[in-house]
């Protein structure tokens, strides 16, 4: 029988733990065993930043396997992004709209007792409940936080997102205050004093840049469950958190629409033996191995229902008798014809040069989106351009007191119109 590292094998091919090579030997004493996988794991080990409930340091076992599968997902997800931007808006709408009904579903299954009807679930997601029922709450709070992925990660942004999950205003934190118990969660968490010293190591965990972008998001689940740093909503609060903290990585809405909703509200036996692993032996690498395989899956997922979404709104374009927005009447003048995208940014560059006082993104939208008697809402501005709430909103009044659109009320919303301008160089 060939001789076996046992460096490699328990590390790059399954990162087990001890009991777990005393089962595959099956025997008690494989201490030899062990010492040969904790010389080959200690070489690629990196101490975090990332502190227990006693200020002890975590570590993380970065491994030419581990690494290579960290950086393959992260590659799929910056090449999802890619093809989201190149999607139209109504493939847009309809990718966002599913992942986001999806992540609702997965906290209805956390925190309802009766789960809601997809149509239901559709409704809340796309915002057309003005008075959700007190029931759902929770889960109309959560969407319109997930809407405004303006919480960059940073302290107050993450106290704002829970008191935003709990329909409250400010960044006042409200930290736990006493002992966190649960049948479910058995870890062992900081004291209520503690606590403050825990969230700054997590943000300097987070700001580590010889980790792996993915590592860091995937392993902040643990922290929150471990940590259980606020009053209520902890899992509720992390899911949101991490989403944005990859938003603003650069993964932008793909970041936004990753299913961490089903890691932070998983209840398995397993799930929690391996958070448990981590927390007794400070190796964070058990956590990471752990969950990695699931968010690759769901990547997958991600990618196919990108390109269904695609093939849908091709499918309708292609069938559909109705003129698209750039062969509608048009506010603009008449510019040079081509491909959608191709004609939007040949409009955009000569508004700019016919009125250089507007922002590139404020002529970028109003180039796509100047179909006279149509309504277009700061909502839209955000999705198209990838901003902020509040960038967009400024962005759209500003587009308004320039005399680009016509801003009306249309129940407790505004929407714009374009204003019909004149096919000259002087302005309107």
């Amino acid at each position: 029988m060939p001789k076996t590292d046992e460096g490699k094998r328990f590390t790059d091919l399954a990162y087990a733990t001890k009991e777990e090579v005393k089962a595959i030997y099956n025997k008690e004493n494989v201490q030899r065993e062990w010492d040969k996988v904790l010389s080959y794991r200690a070489s690629f080990s990196c101490d975090t930043e990332l502190r227990d409930k006693d200020d002890n340091a975590y570590f993380l076992v970065l491994s030419p396997a581990i690494l290579s599968e960290c950086y393959s997902l992260e590659e799929s997800l910056f090449k999802d992004v890619v093809l989201y931007l190149s999607l139209s808006k109504k493939a847009k709408e309809s990718f966002l709209l599913k992942r986001k009904t999806s992540s609702l579903l997965a906290l209805s299954h956390h925190a309802l007792e009766k789960i809601p009807s997809e149509g239901t679930l559709e409704r809340i997601a796309k915002n057309e409940i003005e008075n959700v029922p007190t029931s759902l709450f929770l889960l109309g709070e959560y969407a319109h936080a997930f809407d405004t992925p303006s919480f960059l990660p940073e302290e107050s942004s993450l106290f704002e997102l829970n008191n935003a999950i709990q329909g409250e205003k400010g960044d006042v934190p409200l930290l736990r205050k006493g002992n966190a118990e649960s049948v479910v969660n058995t870890l062992c968490h900081p004291l209520p004093e503690k606590i403050k010293n825990s969230l700054t190591s997590y943000f300097l965990f987070l700001k580590q840049k010889d980790i792996p972008l993915l590592a860091r998001a995937v392993l902040s689940p643990y922290y929150f469950l471990s940590a259980l740093p606020f009053e209520y909503m902890n899992e509720e609060t992390g899911a949101l958190f991490i989403k944005n903290f990859l938003f603003h990585s650069g993964l932008d809405v793909i970041g936004l629409c990753m299913d961490f909703e089903s890691i932070l509200f998983a209840r398995s036996k397993r799930f929690y033996q391996r958070l448990a692993e981590t927390q007794n032996t400070l190796d964070l690498t058990y956590v990471l191995a752990f969950v990695l395989p699931f968010l690759s899956k769901d990547e997958e997922g991600i990618h196919k229902l990108l390109e269904e979404c695609q093939k849908e709104a091709a499918q309708k374009d292609a069938t559909t008798e109705e003129p698209s927005a750039l062969d509608s009447e048009l506010a603009l003048p008449s510019f040079q014809k081509g491909e959608e995208r191709k004609i939007v940014e040949e409009r955009a560059k000569k508004l700019l040069e016919i009125y250089p006082f507007l922002r590139k993104k404020e002529a970028h939208f109003y180039a796509g989106h100047c179909t006279i008697g149509s309504f277009y809402t700061i909502e839209d501005f955000r999705k198209e351009e990838l901003t902020v709430y509040e960038t967009a909103r400024s962005s759209m009044e500003s587009l308004a007191k320039k005399g680009f659109y016509k801003k009306e009320q249309q129940g407790k919303r505004f929407v714009y119109t374009p204003i019909p301008m004149k096919d000259d160089s002087t302005g309107k």
